[in-house]
This record gives structure tokens, sequence and C-alpha cells, in this order.
């Protein structure tokens, strides 16, 4: 094991920051759907944050759904979906889900951590996300009925206070404010922005990214924010 993946290891095995770290991410509001669901009869998930090194950078795969009649049509999020009755912990959900959706080998992955869990009123799914890493490349193999594309998204270039964006815009009649994640054209937000700010409030702890930082992460430093 190197020296990168001990100092990731050891930032991602610290107390969680919680509620605190996912609130820098969240919108205004949060339920815009049509059917208020009941939160204790929640359906349980799991999503994948996978590292792993490209062209020597450190990297996240996240993914972009298909246009479809659904709450998260379109939107971007982690390899992930929900538990199914023959998997034995949150961690098996979302390494099946992985490999079903993105191809990921499950054998190749050392788990490292879960973050702290997500209520997501629109569609009712408490997500558990699972952080593993990987000293191989992985090869890609999308699943085009549930994956539009795969987005190997740099670390660092999360980390980036000018990565942060905010938008306004009425959804479902309501007005919902939120900051977001841009990379290339695609818009990172909503849940998947709350646990990634999580994932990025301590990894950037580490001698890996600390050192390449002018000054420590932030949500809230982008302009829009201000």
């Amino acid at each position: 094991m190197t020296k990168e993946i001990n100092l990731l290891i050891k930032a991602l095995t610290k107390p969680l920051p919680g509620h605190a770290a996912q609130k820098l991410m969240s919108p205004s509001v949060r339920f815009t759907g049509h059917i208020k669901y009941d939160e204790s009869r929640a359906r349980i998930s799991s999503v994948l944050i996978l590292l792993y090194k490209k062209d020597n950078e450190w990297c996240i795969p996240l993914i972009q759904r298909p246009q479809y009649d659904g709450a998260h049509s379109g939107q971007v999020s982690f390899p992930g979906g929900k538990q199914e009755k023959d998997d034995k912990s949150y961690l098996d959900t979302a390494l099946r889900e992985a490999y079903e959706e993105v191809g990921v080998n499950p054998s190749e992955l050392e788990f490292i951590c879960e973050l702290s869990s997500l209520y997501i009123p629109n569609s009712n799914f408490i997500v558990y996300p699972q952080v593993c890493i990987t000293e191989t490349q992985p090869v890609f193999i999308p699943d085009l009925r549930e994956v539009e594309s795969i987005i190997e998204t740099p670390v660092k270039q999360l980390l980036l206070p000018e990565t942060v964006h905010h938008f306004a815009r009425n959804i479902n009649g309501r007005q919902v404010d939120a900051p977001y994640y841009k990379i290339d054209d695609f818009v990172i937000w909503g849940a998947t922005a709350m646990m990634l700010s999580e994932f990025l409030a301590m990894i950037s702890l580490s001698e890996v990214f600390s050192n390449q930082l002018s000054r420590s992460y932030n949500a809230c430093s982008a302009p829009e924010c201000r």
C-alpha cells in the first residue's frame, strides 16, 4: 500500500463532520415533490464513493442518469441504489450496485469508511455512502439502461472554491436556491452534493491534498455564496 493511500485512509477514518458538512451544499428547499412520504418508512439505499488514480490524479466516478419519469431523471449521482433482500450490509448494496451500473470489480476495492446517512425526501430513500479505494485504475463498463455517462472527476478540482456555483430556479412551484459543483458541463447538486461535501471536508485534511490547496476547503467561499 502506498504512502498516499495510507494518508487518505487516515484522513477518512477521523470522526465524521456529519450534518454540518452536508448542510454547506444543501438546497434552500429539499422537498419539491408531489407526494409527502413518511420518513420513518424510508427505503434503504447505498452509494459508492470510489477513490482511484487516473493520469496520476486521484479521482472519483460520478454518473449521469438517463432521462426518465422519476425524481432523479438526468441528475448526476454516485453509483448506487436500493438495498435488495440478499444484501448483507450497506457496503454489499453499494458494491453490487456499482458493479451492475459501471462494472467495478468489488474484489479490487478496499473499504475505508461509511459517511453520514442522508434522507432524500423526494424519493423516500435514506442513503448510506460507502467510501472505498483501489490501487488499480478501474475499467468502467456502463449499463446504458441506468447510466447516460460516467464522469471521472478529479478530487483536486472538486476541492477548488471556484468549482462551487449557485443557482436559483423554480422547481414544481417551489423557489429553490442551491449551491452546486460544476465539473465541465455537469451540475452536481442536491443529495449528491451534500454527501460529496462531507467527503471533501474530510479528504481535504489529508496531506495528499492540503499541501496543494492555498486555503482550506469551504463550500461557501465561492463568489456565488457570499
